[in-house]
């Protein structure tokens, strides 16, 4: 009987506030009283910002605190699109997701737009960097470098651009230029010498030149950084994948390096 009286209480509640309010105001109170996604971003007709507000929630875990659907984000970053199609961040969000899907055609037409809508917005040039990088279409590569540039010229203080630029030089076999990459990371931001995937990106490079003894010194750190991370610093790094995969991402990570530090001593 109170279960049903607590449903009829909330009923009327809802239908007062559509009546009064509309459905924008419905949205954020579903929102905000109940956190029913779904629902708030169906009610949703003209507030952007709501649909963005949720989309982040289960996305980036940045508001959500570790809450991760992806499904509801999609759906969530659609409305805001739907609603307003230039707002800052929108198909950038819809990019990321679609890349982490794995479909790398969604996720260029996504990123396309969002440079349409927001040049000034050159992040996206790393997301397109990514892109690229994992499609593998004939001259995806060189496409790529020429974004991951474009993005480190723009960010220079931000050491993924450098490490995924060097990554991809390193698929080029450009061995002298992650050198030079990794270098001018270094040189550029404070306490990148700290951070393990630059040094492993310079141990690569060594090794494919044969100067083992310093790729051994580079795996050698990249080593004792790496195993001080921890699950959050690895979810810190990787924002857009699934909180529950760090603890896998960070062991692969690990093993790699040892691989990586094993075949440099094995050429001494």
């Amino acid at each position: 009987m109170k279960q049903r009286q607590s449903f009829l209480l909330v009923f009327v509640i809802i239908v007062f506030v559509s009546i009064y309010l509309g459905r924008d105001s419905l949205a954020s109170f579903v929102w905000q009283k109940y956190r029913a996604p779904q629902v708030a971003v169906f009610l949703d007709r003209s507030n952007a910002e709501l649909a963005m507000f949720i989309g982040n929630y289960y996305f980036n875990g940045v508001i959500g605190g570790g809450e991760y659907n992806l499904d509801i984000a999609e759906k969530a970053y659609q409305k805001a699109v739907s609603i307003n199609p230039r707002i800052l961040w929108g198909h950038y969000q819809l990019s990321r997701i679609a890349f982490v899907k794995g479909d790398y055609e969604q996720a260029l037409a996504e990123i396309m737009k969002e440079l349409k809508a927001n040049p000034e917005n050159l992040r996206s040039l790393y997301v397109r960097g990514l892109i690229y990088g994992y499609r593998g279409q004939a001259g995806d590569l060189a496409k790529a470098e020429a974004d991951f540039r474009r993005f480190t010229f723009w960010a220079p203080s931000e050491w993924a651009g450098y490490n995924d630029l060097a990554w991809i030089l390193s698929k080029h076999r450009k061995y002298k230029e992650v050198k030079e990459t990794i270098a001018t990371a270094f040189r550029e931001i404070s306490e990148s010498k700290n951070n393990p995937w630059l040094w492993n990106a310079l141990g690569v490079a060594e090794l494919n030149l044969k100067e083992y003894k310093n790729a051994e010194l580079s795996f050698g750190k990249s080593k004792q950084l790496a195993e001080r991370l921890t699950e959050e610093d690895w979810r810190r790094s990787y924002p857009g994948n699934n909180p529950a995969s760090a603890e896998e991402g960070l062991s692969s990570f690990l093993q790699a390096i040892d691989e990586n530090l094993r075949r440099a001593e094995g050429q001494r």
